[in-house]
């Protein structure tokens, strides 16, 4: 066991801030150095905003929304009943489910398999080791690697310098589309 591993958990109403949760790179009175903290497991009924950089033992589970900010290295699973931003680096070595809309501003690395059922955004870099499955409609300013991909709706990929790669097989039940200039926000 980790000297510093428990479960972090946003229930508690003296960890409570509004209606969302927050978690800082660096213990308190510490000066903000760099130092990665290490947590065994992330949950809560609300919405949660993790500031890293962070790494989890366990899961990272919200009822609500969920936002990255900062480096994360997520062992096990991320699931999110909300949508789901993500702002800086996440490694995710188990599967990651958002019921809601995903944000990826930044670069994410998923070893396993992804289910969005809400819209998709790439603003940088997203690569899935496993099969990637989006309800909504999925647009790639940046680039995609996956090894499957099935897009129930439409694949747009944004300007000339944003791309994506498929090792296996695709599907796209929607329109693929190419937008020649940058003006999806």
């Amino acid at each position: 066991m980790y000297e510093h591993e428990h479960i972090m958990t946003f229930d508690q109403p003296t960890m409570m801030a509004g209606s969302s949760a927050s978690a800082t790179a660096a213990p308190p009175g510490s000066g903000g150095g760099g130092a990665v903290r290490t947590r065994k497991s992330i949950k809560s009924d609300n919405a949660i905003d993790l500031r890293g950089p962070l790494q989890v033992d366990g899961s990272v589970k919200s009822m609500a929304s969920l936002t990255f900010a900062g480096d994360f290295w997520v062992a096990d699973r991320i699931e999110a009943y909300g949508n789901v931003d993500v702002g800086g680096n996440l490694t995710c070595s188990g599967k990651f489910k958002s019921f809601g809309n995903v944000k990826i501003h930044g670069a994410a690395l998923c070893m396993d398999k992804v289910k969005i059922f809400g819209k998709l955004k790439i603003h940088g870099t997203l690569e899935v080791q496993g099969d990637l499955e989006v309800w909504g409609a999925l647009t790639i300013n940046g680039y995609l690697k996956c090894r499957n991909l099935t897009a129930h709706a439409s694949l747009t990929t944004v300007g000339d310098d944003s791309w994506y790669e498929v090792d296996e097989g695709e599907t796209v039940y929607g329109a693929k589309l190419i937008q020649r200039h940058n003006y999806v926000r």
